[in-house]
């Protein structure tokens, strides 16, 4: 069941055209995963945009909940 965005993400993102931006702020919440993606599929109906398996993963995955690596070697980016 998706959450309803009203109140949560702010009227300037509620556009197709802002869906990076939607990611990205979603992206920051302090959240469990699942509660994101379910928001995140919320904003797409609302605004009539489809969103694939990919972004809903993404979302999904910045999550506090989500167990990513464990070590500065395991983060893309970090020299190890």
């Amino acid at each position: 069941m998706a959450i309803s965005p009203t109140g949560i993400i702010p009227e300037a993102l509620m556009y197709p055209a802002r869906l990076g931006d939607v990611m990205l702020l979603i992206g920051q919440l302090a959240a469990p995963g699942d509660y994101k993606e379910q928001l995140f599929i919320g904003w797409a109906r609302t605004v009539g945009v489809t969103v694939n398996a990919s972004q809903r993963a993404t979302v999904r995955q910045s999550g506090w909940d989500y167990s990513g690596p464990t070590t500065a070697s395991g983060v893309a980016g970090t020299p190890s």
